[in-house]
């Protein structure tokens, strides 16, 4: 008897649509229950303002390491994928791929330090900063306007992942064409 022989381009395509459902799931399971409980009236009496926002920081530097690995893994993926013929057409997943890439990007290394530095200023009391009352509105209206863009941001995010997921399931459901066809 020999061993059924394994088509590399679908173990390829399974890597992928295993990654993007993972991707997805985290990023559905942070935004809609990790995320809000930090700030659950539940919470406040063991979290208390603002350390359910350090403890929320803490947790999204966790989820952008989540991020930057299922990305790695999608890239990868996607590379060894068109080496191998595995994607018949691997450009709107690229673009998608690049789309969240820098999205998730522009959130790690540009909004999550100035709202970090505001919701410090904002709670100045507490990180022991001396600022005026006016500083701490200023900063309390700034951390809003971002937070609200960071939201935006993380549901464009979301529709991406649920379009790579969407196109990763359509792609290893095809029919594998042959060279011969």
């Amino acid at each position: 008897m020999k061993p059924k022989r394994v088509d590399p381009t679908k173990v390829i395509q399974l890597i992928g649509i295993l990654n993007a459902a993972i991707w997805l799931g985290g990023a559905v399971f942070f935004t809609f229950i990790a995320g809000p409980a930090f700030f659950s009236p539940d919470l406040e009496p063991i979290l208390p303002k603002p350390e359910n926002g350090i403890a929320a920081r803490y947790l999204i530097g966790k989820f952008a390491a989540f991020q930057i690995a299922c990305a790695s893994i999608a890239v990868i993926n996607l590379i060894v994928g068109c080496n191998w013929k595995a994607y018949s057409n691997p450009k709107p997943q690229a673009l998608i791929l690049a789309a969240i890439i820098l999205l998730t990007g522009a959130g790690m290394f540009f909004l999550t330090p100035k709202m970090d530095a505001l919701h410090q200023l904002k709670y100045a009391d507490y990180f022991g900063l001396q600022a005026t009352d006016e500083k701490k509105d200023a900063a309390s209206r700034a951390f809003g306007q971002m937070h609200g863009l960071s939201q935006v941001g993380n549901l464009l995010v979301l529709v991406g992942l649920l379009l790579n997921f969407v196109l990763c399931w359509k792609t290893a459901s095809e029919p594998r064409q042959t060279e011969a066809n």
